[in-house]
């Protein structure tokens, strides 16, 4: 049975929670000081229940009075965002598109779990991230991971981390969370040093078999488009492109900063 756009996007939204949400009708808003575009974009679930220019007025106002710049996930089917009729309206008042578009991917979880490196891999397993794993998640490069973001990775139904360790230190890890029937992989990352040995296929085998024992039988994961290995990797792995999606900037700050009513 094929799931819709709308559907996984609301599975993976209850893996990522936002510590400030609000909605506007079908559309899900969320806030978490900046960290992680997903916690901190406006998602169309369904309707708004308004006009859409009164709708992205409404988002306007609600993330700027957060302080943060005003964001829209716009989801599309595979290779397609011109078929999105919220984001033909979106550009038409000046939205633009951020740079860092994504494919989402998914596959039978069963199928990853077995999908492992030639050589055995031991991979450490933990209901919370300790100090080791927390140095090694550098998500786009940042240095020091904000209080926001501890929270959003705890902030599933169920997550588990994992790692690969070596002289004490993580030098490779991953995320999976479940909901909503679900598994979300997340945080995958090597260290420099030790790639091309087959730890991250291991990491997402072994996360996949612990998301399947939890009652999830499929998966799914981001890939910044551009990102060719990491496509390749996770192809080889059983997943395929689902849809893709985009973030959408309101072009200009409201001078009218107040919260809506």
């Amino acid at each position: 049975m094929l799931t819709s756009i709308t559907d996984l996007e609301e599975a993976a939204a209850l893996g990522w929670r936002a510590p400030d949400e609000d909605h506007l009708g079908g559309w899900l808003l969320r806030a978490a000081d900046g960290f992680t575009g997903r916690a901190n974009s406006a998602l169309p679930l369904g309707e708004p229940g308004l006009p859409l220019a009164a709708a992205a007025g409404w988002v306007r106002r609600w993330y700027t009075a957060r302080g943060l710049p005003t964001l829209i996930a716009v989801p599309y089917p595979a290779g397609r965002p011109g078929s999105s009729a919220l984001d033909r309206f979106l550009a038409g008042q000046g939205w633009t598109v951020r740079p860092g578009t994504v494919t989402v991917m998914t596959a039978r979880a069963q199928a990853v779990a077995r999908y492992g490196p030639a050589a055995p891999v031991r991979v450490e397993l933990a209901a919370e991230p300790d100090d080791a794993w927390l140095a090694r998640y550098h998500f786009m490069g940042q240095p020091e991971l904000p209080p926001a973001g501890r929270e959003l990775l705890v902030s599933a139904p169920w997550q588990a981390f994992g790692s690969v360790r070596a002289g004490g230190q993580a030098i490779a890890i991953g995320r999976v969370a479940v909901a909503a029937g679900w598994a979300g992989l997340t945080a995958v990352e090597v260290d420099p040093g030790y790639r091309r040995r087959g730890l991250a296929t291991a990491l997402t085998a072994r996360l996949a078999a612990l998301a399947a024992a939890r009652g999830a039988a499929r998966l799914f994961l981001q890939v910044e488009d551009g990102n060719d290995p990491a496509h390749r990797l996770y192809q080889r792995a059983g997943f395929a492109d689902h849809h893709g999606y985009h973030y959408r900037v309101a072009p200009q700050p409201l001078a009218d900063c107040g919260r809506p009513g």
